[in-house]
């Protein structure tokens, strides 16, 4: 048989009285094996041959059979991202900053992976465990992270970030998010504020002016109004529990303050049993007590619970700024809310708390690299978090980036006026099944689910957390 030589593939002629007269075969490895037709051809690339170097029937050259064996395409190195990111617009702007760097380094692919929110929680643990894990993967920093850091799965890229300076082009909260112990395990990507989100039409059908809620006795006769004119209040997604986790959380942040929240977070003061965390689970408890949520709230996860909202069912729901992104797509015409009919306000303060109403509680994303990921990782990160990506993502109203500059170029008035409270504001906090670690966090979101189903008052929700806290700190 005559044999062509491409990179990493030899094709041998049959006779030409076969009805397969190409047959491809890899020859890496033992055995050569044989190749299906997609991989030929993405495999098999031209090459010329020398009149000097004959090619008889039945023989092939010995210098082209070890280019074969030697091929570069062997050594293909794939930067695995594991997100949780379903939106088709993201991810678009994704893959081209993927094809501008494999275009750039030869041999390099990129892969993205995706996992549902709370599929991602449960597998990312074991995921990380295995021969199978990702490069590198979804973060929102806090206790998760440091526990992560300590178990030896993250690698430390400070000197990577910072020998060119990029470490600099965040915002410093965003890159503390992702400093343990003063070293950078990871890096921002967009902040996501938790909010009020309102329906205009319901809202003025109840006589209700969202504008003028300024404290937590405000909303609840907000609530109360909207009883009255047969309109649910507030969309929420029960089964998943950390929307509800939301509402003590910040309360809290109301009450205490950023000074008070630090200490308590820290075990000091009385930890999670501290007389304030009650007070904020005892107003929260009231709310709950009002009934205010949509029917069968502790059955929906948070996609029900942005479809009820954005389909028009309720006039409230508290939730981060992908509720006018994802929230949107999880409406019944897949389209949700138009921006005329859509609002939002800060989570109002609370009488005497020391918090105030531009106190910042958010999903800072990121990302966070693995110990052994490919050395071209960060190298990526640069083009992929670097300005110019970005800031496409903000132009189009896809997110609020945590890179300077990209802000002015934001169109959404949502993102664009949210944006700018999260410049003015003093504090960012960030949600507590994170910032408490996986243990305690688990446990402080079965208790925010039992507190609004009735099954646990203000004092039995903040024993068991501190109870779990002392024993799982981060």
């Amino acid at each position: 048989m005559d044999l062509l030589f491409a990179t990493g593939v030899c094709v041998r002629r049959l006779s030409q009285a076969s009805t397969k007269p190409w047959g491809p075969l890899c020859l890496c490895g033992d055995i050569p094996r044989p190749l299906d037709e997609k991989t030929l051809r993405q495999k098999l690339t031209p090459l010329s041959f020398s009149p000097q170097i004959p090619m008889k029937h039945g023989t092939a050259s010995l210098l082209l059979l070890s280019a074969c064996l030697l091929s570069s395409s062997l050594g293909e190195t794939v930067i695995k991202v594991l997100h949780i990111q379903k939106l088709p617009q993201v991810r678009a702007i994704w893959q081209e900053a993927a094809d501008q760097y494999q275009k750039a380094h030869p041999g390099v692919r990129v892969q993205f992976d995706y996992l549902e929110n709370e599929a991602f929680k449960a597998k990312l643990p074991t995921l990380l465990q295995s021969k199978d894990r990702p490069s590198v993967f979804h973060s929102w920093g806090g206790g998760v992270m440091v526990e992560q850091v300590s178990s030896g799965v993250c690698q430390d890229i400070t000197k990577a970030v910072e020998s060119d300076g990029f470490k600099d082009t965040f915002y410093p909260a965003g890159i503390q998010n992702f400093t343990v112990d003063g070293k950078i395990y990871g890096l921002p990507n967009d902040i996501g504020p938790i909010v009020f989100w309102y329906n205009k039409e319901l809202c003025q059908k109840a006589g209700v002016d969202p504008t003028q809620i300024h404290d937590w006795d405000d909303f609840l006769a907000a609530v109360k109004k909207l009883q009255a004119a047969g309109i649910t209040p507030i969309a929420a997604g029960g089964k998943d529990k950390w929307p509800l986790h939301f509402y003590p959380a910040m309360l809290m942040m109301r009450i205490l303050g950023k000074d008070a929240m630090n200490a308590i977070c820290a075990g000091k003061n009385g930890g999670m049993a501290n007389p304030d965390v009650v007070k904020a689970f005892q107003l929260y408890k009231e709310l709950a007590a009002l009934q205010p949520f949509q029917k069968g709230f502790l059955a929906a996860t948070y996609p029900d619970a942005a479809g009820t909202f954005h389909d028009g069912k309720t006039a409230f729901h508290l939730m981060g700024t992908w509720d006018v992104t994802e929230g949107r797509t999880d409406a019944t015409d897949g389209k949700g809310l138009p921006d005329e009919k859509l609002g939002w306000f800060n989570f109002p303060e609370v009488k005497g708390g020391k918090g105030k109403a531009n106190d910042i509680f958010a999903s800072v994303n990121g990302w966070l690299v693995v110990s052994d990921a490919p050395k071209e990782t960060v190298d990526f990160l640069k083009i992929w978090l670097g300005k110019d990506t970005q800031t496409k993502l903000a132009a189009a109203g896809l997110s609020i980036p945590m890179v300077k500059g990209t802000a002015d170029v934001i169109q959404s008035p949502f993102f664009k006026a949210i944006a700018q409270e999260v410049s003015e504001s003093n504090w960012i906090g960030i949600a507590m099944d994170q910032l408490l670690g996986p243990d305690t966090g688990r446990v402080f979101n079965d208790e925010s689910a039992a507190v609004a189903a009735g099954s646990a008052s203000a004092e039995d929700a903040t024993k068991a957390i501190e109870s779990s806290f002392e024993q799982n700190k981060p």
